[in-house]
């Protein structure tokens, strides 16, 4: 079989990237195709370059058009179809040559009413640096040779296929039976069309392949056009829910549509309204406020919420009103970090990596001890010094030497309005970390919030917090809940709001004779100390080392059990004041919205040192002795990866072209072995065998 398939291009100023774009779909291996160009108005030559290839390839179709927008393009060509399937495809990406081919050949295999497939991304012409794009949910879809449909996930069947025009094919006759449409929009026109797609079909299937390239950047695209449209969005999403509760099972699908409507609503908040005192982002927020509080939406609750940041930001926007809101987000952030002689040579990796945030922070500051920079700036190493002149930090010098305290102690007391970021000088942070704190601070704008969380473990039966090195580390099952059980790592990423510390937290007396080596055991006690919580809002962070560790404080605290002497010591100043077992009782407090009574962080210590996980404790703590031992062998490792850097970055590049391959040659390989030819072939070889 070998159906229809109408490929619809709409075209808008694309004259730069448009050859490209009609050469990847008129060379496809696929040759059954009907190839709808629709000129939205341009006022460049891109008419010109359709008619020409319309000249040379008869199964390309142009049209014209009055400029109206992506959804109004693609609606007009949709209408003037007439393939079995349905492709969308935009005049400035790249397709691979077998893109049509694979799709239909998994959409006859399965008679599949929708097929969806993976992709790259890549910023205008550097189509060398491409970026993996699924076309489908992997976390929900767990088996990628499956046939599904809404019946095998009724609560999360409109998350599994991504949201874009150019990762499907359609059957067009689903398309027509349910009239689904793209909004004719200036952006998110694609979304109600992509949803109700997944919604109708009886059977989906996905083609795990990369089977093209989307290009990023790109001003004249239809697509591109989506920056702060907060009300297309609503429109879309509201468009969405009306055509849904259309369908016959709509209320079996209600769960994953409220999922998806929350998911994109948070998405554009979270991502699109930094302006937050503008007229449009007051009207959306308020909007917002009153629609997570309204009879569908307003009471969900978190297991039936599927994203934990959805949930926490859903929560927080019903819970504040919009001057309160405005409030909450007023404050700067800023980034603060120390450093030392021993590790000055490396810490310009760390401010890179802050520059090229997600979200930039108002300010990084760097804070050096004029005890150990005897000269100043003349000490600094020239990659410190080009950090400065970039403008990604600010080098602030203090008189004495707090150690690790630096980070925070006087950036605190400097800013007091700002919201403050603290990190360490020798680790690697992924590229959302500012944007996740600042997402937790906004849904728990009274909680310190952190990348990587400890569990605080206890002893209930004599009532007594155990020592530091018996706790939970690294705790991350339960995100964007907030414990007094939990216990921030201050240097992997932690977010202070302003004001969440009282006076105490700046008594360097008792600092440096308490707690000399330990900046997070004594933020953590202050915290405590006013009750405040703590939150996890990451699941997957690791500590990643850009530097050395043979000299690090970790060593010191942990192997020769400074922490332990530490907390006693603060912890026994503060309860002469706050009371006897006042930390104890605060880590127990029932009102903990982590329930740590069923899992592997059991509130009381015995009884987890009695559970099945027992193992799994022992080989976290095997883990952390190890890692000293693998510290040793960073030092080498640093030498040499500016070598090896160039050699991986080229065996990476080969890896991908030699993926593409290998696919384009087991499609090629399946077709020979699917041929009369090759079947003939065996069977006159098994002739000539029998006679031999």
């Amino acid at each position: 079989m070998e159906p229809l398939v109408s490929v619809v291009i709409p075209v808008y100023n694309a004259e730069k990237f448009l050859r490209e774009a009609l050469d990847s779909i008129v060379n496809q291996t696929y040759k059954n195709l009907e190839i709808i160009c629709v000129d939205d108005g341009s006022a460049d030559s891109s008419l010109s370059i359709l008619e020409e290839y319309k000249d040379k390839d008869s199964r390309i179709r142009v049209f014209t058009k009055a400029n109206g927008g992506g959804g109004s393009a693609r609606n007009f060509g949709l209408d003037r179809a007439t393939g079995d399937y349905l492709y969308f495809f935009d005049s400035d990406d790249i397709a691979n040559k077998n893109l049509i081919e694979k799709a239909v050949a998994r959409a006859v295999e399965t008679n599949a009413d929708l097929v969806a497939f993976n992709g790259y991304t890549f910023l205008d012409n550097d189509t060398n640096k491409k970026t993996f794009k699924s076309g489908f949910n992997k976390n929900i879809l767990k088996d990628v040779n499956s046939v599904f449909s809404y019946k095998d996930y009724p609560d999360s069947i409109l998350s599994i296929v991504n949201v874009v025009p150019w990762n499907k094919i359609v059957r067009r006759e689903t398309v027509t039976a349910h009239n689904i449409r793209y909004d004719e929009l200036s952006s998110s026109d694609d979304i109600t069309y992509s949803v109700l797609c997944a919604a109708a079909a009886q059977k989906i299937a996905v083609v795990d392949n990369c089977l093209m390239n989307y290009r990023l950047g790109h001003s004249g695209t239809i697509t591109s056009t989506y920056a702060n449209k907060l009300f297309n969005v609503k429109y879309a999403l509201e468009s969405t829910q009306r055509q849904i509760s259309k369908l016959p099972y709509a209320d079996e699908i209600k769960i994953s549509l409220y999922n998806f409507i929350l998911d994109n609503y948070c998405f554009i908040l979270s991502n699109y309204t930094y302006d937050f005192d503008t007229e449009q982002v007051e009207e959306f927020y308020k909007f917002l406020h009153n629609r997570f509080s309204d009879s569908q939406l307003g009471s969900l609750s978190r297991k039936q919420v599927r994203n934990e940041m959805t949930f926490a930001l859903y929560e927080s926007v019903k819970k504040y009103t919009y001057d309160e809101m405005l409030k909450i987000r007023s404050h700067d952030i800023t980034v603060s970090l120390t450093s030392y002689p021993g590790r000055i040579a490396y810490v310009h990796s760390v401010i890179e990596n802050i520059a090229v945030q997600t979200l930039k922070p108002k300010r990084v500051l760097l804070w050096l001890s004029k005890q150990q920079f005897k000269n100043g700036e003349e000490d600094l190493p020239q990659n410190l010094i080009d950090c400065v002149k970039r403008g990604e930090v600010e080098i602030k010098w203090s008189s004495d030497d707090l150690r690790s305290h630096k980070k925070y102690f006087y950036t605190m007391q400097e800013y007091p309005d700002d919201i403050v970021i603290t990190v360490d000088d020798d680790l690697v942070y992924p590229a959302d970390m500012v944007f996740k704190l600042y997402q937790s601070y906004i849904s728990f704008p009274d909680c310190i919030s952190c990348m990587r969380v400890h569990v605080i473990g206890v002893d209930k039966e004599n009532k007594k917090i155990l020592n530091y090195s018996k706790w939970l580390k690294q705790f991350t099952r339960d995100i964007f809940l907030p414990s007094t059980q939990l216990f921030a790592t201050t240097g992997a990423g932690c977010l202070f709001p302003p004001g969440i510390l009282d006076s105490r937290a700046f008594d360097k007396q008792h600092l440096l004779s308490l707690c000399p080596l330990a900046d997070d055991i004594w933020l953590n006690l202050m915290a405590l100390s006013k009750g405040v919580k703590t939150i996890c809002c990451a699941k997957n962070f690791h500590l990643h080392y850009s530097a050395p560790q043979q000299d690090s404080l970790q060593r010191l605290n942990v192997d020769k059990f400074k922490n332990e002497e530490q907390f006693e010591a603060v912890k026994n100043w503060l309860e002469k004041d706050l009371g006897e077992n006042y930390f104890y009782n605060t880590v127990c407090l029932p009102g903990n919205d982590i329930d740590l009574s069923n899992t592997l962080a059991l509130i009381d210590y015995a009884e987890f040192l009695r559970s099945e996980n027992m193992q799994t404790y022992k080989k976290l703590n095997k883990t952390y002795k190890e890692k000293s031992e693998l510290n040793n062998k960073l030092q080498k490792t640093y030498d040499e990866k500016a070598q090896r850097g160039a050699e991986i970055k080229k065996l990476q590049k080969e890896n991908i072209k030699l993926s593409d391959k290998i696919d384009e040659l087991e499609f090629e390989i399946k077709k020979i072995k699917n041929s009369r030819s090759y079947k003939f072939a065996l069977f006159l070889r098994k002739i000539f065998k029998r006679r031999k």
